[in-house]
């Protein structure tokens, strides 16, 4: 398939199927296509939220979604009639299609092909953040700073969107839906490799969803834990300092000695202080 990048490329594009690449309608080669090629180009730059695939006739308007280490995913819109098609998306999008864009025989099969790509880069930020989870579990043994607990929780969001994503990229290339409907024997086979491939992303992301949130309720276990433990020493001392701060008059009679300062001000908090640590000690051994 030729691939085309700019409106003087599309004089070099002779009968065979050829390819567009724009980053956006702002891009003078959709103008151009739009004109030579009679596509039905885009109305609008808005990104869309949802794959999605219409295909009347010879004509096909394709929407994917390619996970990326930002916080949202790239969109990718296709637009083809006959054996040509306009490509729009980001240029972290293009460079991922244009490989599989210019292998490609025909325009179906540069669509299954350009499916296929984005499930392996789908694969690909899912190892890079399998990379960082490992991380995360091995800080996780004690306690985290709140800058790594909310990097861990934007972690576990994004990849709440990566699955999400992945699962509605395994409907569109199932069995039921109109793109599989409409390609040849040999290329519902590879389509159903990447339904596959999505579907494998889709488990990876849930997997690695629910271990950044174990991690997380560990370290909020381990914040309580060590709240309830800055607790429990200051409860003793907080309730000798209440009763020793009241104006009653045998005790001003009587506590006027150093040796009293320091029994019932030192001796008496530090015991009780204690005496709480192991009690605590023994209930929650008990339990």
């Amino acid at each position: 398939m030729q691939l085309v990048d700019s409106p003087e490329s599309l004089d070099a594009v002779g009968d065979a199927p050829a390819c567009a690449f724009a980053r956006g309608l702002e891009d003078p080669v959709v103008a151009a296509v739009v004109e030579a090629w009679a596509i039905a180009g885009p109305q609008t730059d808005e990104l869309a939220r949802r794959p999605s695939a219409h295909i009347i006739g010879d004509r096909l308007e394709l929407v994917l979604l390619i996970p990326d280490q930002s916080p949202h995913p790239l969109s990718v819109r296709i637009h083809a009639a006959g054996e040509r098609m306009l490509v729009l998306a980001e240029r972290q999008a293009l460079a991922v299609l244009r490989q599989a864009a210019e292998e490609a025989g025909s325009v179906r099969e540069a669509v299954v092909e350009m499916l296929l790509a984005a499930a392996r880069s789908g694969e690909e930020v899912l190892d890079a953040l399998e990379d960082a989870s490992e991380q995360f579990e091995d800080a996780a043994g004690g306690y985290s700073a709140s800058p790594q607990r909310r990097l861990l929780g934007r972690t576990r969001a994004d990849l709440f969107r990566i699955q999400e994503t992945q699962a509605a990229m395994h409907r569109l290339c199932s069995p039921e839906e109109q793109l599989a409907q409409e390609l040849p024997k040999d290329l519902q086979r590879r389509l159903r490799r990447a339904a596959t491939e999505f579907d494998a992303n889709r488990s990876a992301a849930a997997r690695l969803h629910t271990v950044l949130g174990d991690l997380l309720a560990e370290q909020g276990a381990v914040v309580n834990e060590r709240l309830t433990l800055v607790a429990t020493i200051f409860l003793p001392l907080t309730l000798a300092t209440g009763f020793f701060g009241m104006n009653f008059a045998w005790m001003q009679e009587r506590t006027g000695s150093l040796t009293a300062f320091v029994l019932l001000g030192i001796v008496v908090p530090a015991f009780a202080t204690l005496l709480t640590l192991a009690l605590v000690r023994f209930l929650t051994r008990s339990s």
